[in-house]
């Protein structure tokens, strides 16, 4: 990917994601709470610098009540700043169709990784060919609701 095409691309995720949350918010989840039938939920984290809420709207699968997303960011070089916001703060809110509550947060690894990993990739194949765009290995995380 060219750097001009590259940042056009990057730019495109964060304006349509921006759009995406506001639905999502201002529905109460009840809109757009699946994508193209992809699963998608509303990430609430707490900003690692300003302290203040952030919302993200993340693709998801549920395994037993356990949500997993990808912080894939397209494949961009750098981590998604949610993804830094939870580890900073790993307490988090999701908004799941209509229901908000309350979740903490782990980077899975080893084989918890790399099982997710497969089914995420399963689901939605791009997943695969961002991996490929980056040198970080792209990290899965684990949403655990209380």
């Amino acid at each position: 990917m060219s750097n001009i095409v590259s940042i056009l691309y990057f730019k495109s995720i964060i304006y349509f994601s921006r759009i995406h949350r506001t639905i999502l918010l201002m529905s109460n989840g009840r809109f757009m709470n699946k994508l193209v039938g992809l699963n998608m939920l509303l990430l609430s984290t707490t900003g690692r610098r300003t302290g203040q809420i952030k919302d993200t709207p993340l693709l998801y699968l549920e395994d037993k009540g356990t949500y997993y997303c990808v912080a894939s960011f397209g494949g961009n070089d750098r981590h998604p700043q949610w993804f830094m916001n939870l580890v900073a703060h790993p307490r988090v809110q999701l908004l799941v169709r209509q229901r908000r509550f309350a979740a903490t947060a782990y980077v899975t690894s080893g084989e918890e990784r790399n099982e997710a990993w497969r089914s995420l990739t399963k689901y939605y194949p791009p997943f695969a060919k961002y991996q490929d765009r980056t040198n970080r290995i792209v990290p899965v995380v684990r949403l655990d609701p209380d």
